[in-house]
């Protein structure tokens, strides 16, 4: 009797592996140079610290470049998936043994013009490989384009993330209008990034809620904010995730909110009132 009892519940352990959904979420934003790609590369990176699987898949089709922010040099790219016959498997990099990355390519025309039955070749690839990972974080590019929209339309969640400048609002506006209304995508949620304190990314918030809730009825989540942080160009120049260099600056202690936040983690967050106070008058950490 003791072992049938350990083999049903081995057999139910067996089951809910199969049932293990991996999460697919795609950050994006209206308008460029909001920072999206920081925030989607330190996600990952603090993610595979608490032994998740991540990989991620740099959609900014034609002008990619999350591989140079984490100093990659990849040999390969989703170029060589499309026209060359390779795997997605074969072209990732490894970042860390939980953390990896498909580069798209910078700089390719036939990926900055792609065809419907190309996407529908990536995202059958992309299917395939997220069934041995737990989260697949897709850093889309920047405006409401096609290939673009393409990725917002295949994910289950989609963070939007804008600056507190009035452009960048509107761009952010526009995008939500066309997932909320066009795809029908209800799991939506705005995070505000470079704000100069947490009052102005909150009232960044209210506004653009204000906005959907008067001319699209409907209201959005707000995922959190992150600060302008001097650190972010200095990891930039090092090519290095700015969690890894600087674990307790502004930016990483925002990131580490973001996850507890978004996927109900406790990753352990040691503010540093004292650099949040100067951040908040000159911008640093």
């Amino acid at each position: 009797m003791a072992d049938q009892a350990e083999k049903l519940r081995e057999m139910v352990k067996e089951k809910n592996k199969e049932k293990k959904k991996s999460r697919v979420i795609a950050f994006t934003s209206g308008k460029g140079g909001v920072g999206k790609t920081n925030i989607v590369a330190n996600v990952a990176y603090l993610l595979s610290t608490i032994n998740k699987k991540v990989i991620v898949f740099d959609a900014d089709l034609g002008l990619a470049n999350i591989d140079i922010l984490l100093g990659l040099k990849p040999k390969h790219s989703l170029i060589d998936v499309i026209k060359n016959g390779k795997k997605m498997k074969e072209i990732m990099i490894k970042v860390n043994d939980n953390f990896h990355v498909i580069p798209a390519g910078s700089g390719v025309e036939e990926m900055a013009n792609i065809s419907e039955p190309v996407f529908s070749k990536i995202k059958d690839e992309l299917m395939e490989i997220i069934k041995d990972t737990d989260v697949l974080l897709i850093d889309t590019g920047a405006g409401i384009s096609k290939k673009v929209t393409s990725f917002i339309k295949s994910s289950e969640e989609i963070v939007v993330v804008t600056t507190p400048e009035p452009t960048s609002m509107a761009d952010a506006y526009a995008v939500i209008k066309i997932a909320s209304t066009n795809y029908k995508k209800e799991n939506i949620s705005v995070f505000v990034n470079m704000a100069k304190s947490k009052q102005e990314a909150e009232t960044t918030y209210e506004n653009l809620n204000k906005i959907c809730k008067k001319f699209l009825n409907k209201e959005f989540k707000y995922s959190g904010f992150s600060l302008i942080d001097k650190n972010l160009p200095s990891a930039v120049k090092q090519q290095k995730a700015v969690a890894e260099l600087y674990p307790n600056s502004n930016f990483t202690i925002s990131m580490k909110k973001f996850i507890n936040n978004m996927f109900k983690e406790n990753i352990k967050v040691k503010e540093n009132p004292i650099a949040r106070f100067f951040a908040s008058l000159f911008g640093g950490s």
